[in-house]
């Protein structure tokens, strides 16, 4: 029989042939029968939303230091980078799309490469990269998980129910591997004729970034069964619909590698399609020669400013869609894009409301926490949750009083645009 280990990342036709050849098949091509359609499409889902995160590569162009060592200059790494973000709230896949995380990552003077969020005015730990993810992100972007849960909301959550997993024949793909302080994926379970489990791959995201492994039956039972205490399957697989392919960057199961041109010209400095609040400076990068830069917004020219530095900061813009290109006599450049967000935050001690609401943005989630955007307490204990339809129509939130910890006096909210999500830094309530 054919080792568990050489399953991994085998192309898809390929991988099919050779299970058929053993006598295997995999879950990730024929749905189990105590799965329905829309259950296993949702795990599907999962599946490949995890292999975005663990399959991406990227080239950066100077160094990125993470928690166990730096990405250096013009090396090729595979895995999305660890780096807690909770503070910024710049989780690739959850909050933050692809397309502007590798456009920053090819923008030499982006904020990944220039802003150090493990140093003063921050006050996060295990972070480091301005972009990245965690373990517990990397599984609520592949459920659907809105907001992002930490590692102990998965076993406190209502939505996920325990799996029995001394019989390791009742696991499936989309079911969650925990233990105290971290989360795991498993994305595809091999079997034989008779139903057994052959091997599990694991997807995971480690200090050394997103990964996934293979393990067989027999590891997992002496060691992965140990590390790991409970097994949680999510309730509501079958919402989890929603997933974008990004072939340009990263291909998985059986889509197609599609080319993609980066603007090398200009680019701001959290990568194109990104989101600033208003209030917020952004910064373009001009990465060709020019003679002035056109800003349009909304579609018209709001301004034109000469080239003159390499970089130019723009203060003060109100809220809309923004679009800048070079201009060098008959040519010009592609337009690097942006939003900024009209927001109205206001917290009020005296009716425990907190009223907020957005002109171009849908507010999305509350989250009480501390400085550093951290909670330490469960979603049961503390405020962690999507802000409903009803809210969004009052313009305000109620908030529980005993939600609301001496510890945790901090809140954060995030607010959806069609770039992403953006996330407040943690405001203090009073």
């Amino acid at each position: 029989m054919v080792e568990a280990e050489t399953f991994d990342n085998r192309p898809w036709e390929q991988l099919q042939s050779q299970l058929e050849d053993e006598g295997l098949h995999s879950e990730q091509l024929y749905r189990p029968s105590s799965m329905n359609e829309e259950t296993y499409q949702g795990a599907i889902n999962a599946v490949k939303k995890a292999y975005q995160l663990t399959d991406i590569s990227f080239t950066p162009l100077c160094p990125i230091d993470y928690n166990t060592g730096t990405y250096q200059s013009d090396s090729t790494y595979t895995g999305m980078i660890y780096s807690s973000v909770k503070e910024i709230g710049t989780f690739v896949g959850s909050n933050v799309s692809f397309y502007t995380f590798m456009t920053a990552i090819h923008n030499p003077r982006s904020r990944v490469y220039t802003e150090k969020i493990d140093e003063s005015p921050y006050n996060g730990s295990n972070c480091r990269a301005y972009y990245g993810t965690v373990c517990s992100s990397l599984v609520s972007y592949a459920l659907g998980l809105i907001p992002i849960l930490a590692s102990y909301d998965f076993v406190a959550s209502d939505e996920m129910e325990d799996v029995d997993f001394s019989d390791l024949d009742n696991l499936h793909i989309a079911d969650v591997l925990w233990r105290s302080g971290h989360v795991a994926l498993i994305t595809n379970i091999i079997r034989d004729s008779k139903n057994r489990v052959v091997s599990l791959e694991i997807s995971e995201a480690v200090y050394s970034g997103c990964r996934r492994n293979v393990v067989s039956r027999t590891s997992f039972l002496e060691s992965h069964s140990r590390n790991f205490k409970r097994v949680l399957r999510y309730k509501h697989l079958d919402r989890n619909i929603s997933y974008t392919p990004v072939p340009e960057f990263v291909p998985v199961f059986d889509e197609s590698s599609v080319p993609f041109a980066y603007n090398d010209d200009i680019c701001i400095d959290k990568g194109d399609q990104s989101c600033y609040f208003v209030g917020e400076d952004v910064t373009l990068n001009i990465l060709s020669s020019g003679d002035f830069v056109e800003i349009y917004k909304d579609g018209v020219l709001y301004s034109v400013i000469n080239v003159e530095t390499d970089d130019i900061r723009l203060t003060d813009l109100d809220y809309g869609y923004y679009q800048a290109r070079i201009i060098a006599g008959d040519w010009h450049s592609c337009f690097t894009s942006w939003i900024m967000i009209d927001s109205m935050i206001i917290p009020s001690s005296s009716d425990m409301k907190l009223y907020c609401k957005s002109e171009n943005s849908i507010p999305t989630t509350i989250v009480l926490c501390d400085k550093s955007g951290g909670r330490s307490y469960p979603i049961t204990e503390i405020i962690c949750r999507r802000i409903t339809d009803e809210e969004i129509s009052n313009g305000f939130i109620t908030i529980e009083r005993n939600r609301l910890k001496s510890s945790r006096p901090y809140f954060t909210v995030s607010f959806s645009t069609e770039y992403g999500i953006i996330s407040t830094t943690p405001m203090l309530w009073e």
